[in-house]
């Protein structure tokens, strides 16, 4: 996925909610254009803010910050 694509309202958004921003790197490139595409419809911040948002709800997931402490260690490496 292009980056470069993605709104600035929803850019902006997302990287002001942390969940929703671990929550959508970790889509698929099909499931992240599909949510663009429905933020398009949506024009006022706040409508863009209740989009974001409902990526951080997960009911699945327990409210723990760190589960796995090797997650720390995932990217790429240094040298």
């Amino acid at each position: 996925m292009d980056y470069n694509d993605l709104p600035l309202s929803l850019g902006l958004a997302i990287t002001t909610n942390r969940e929703a921003m671990d929550r959508f790197v970790d889509m698929t490139d099909a499931e992240k254009e599909e949510f663009i595409e429905r933020s398009s419809d949506t024009m006022s911040k706040s409508e863009i803010e209740k989009l974001v948002n409902s990526l951080a709800i997960d009911e699945e997931k327990p409210d723990v910050h760190l589960e796995d402490v090797n997650n720390i260690f995932k990217g790429p490496s240094i040298g």
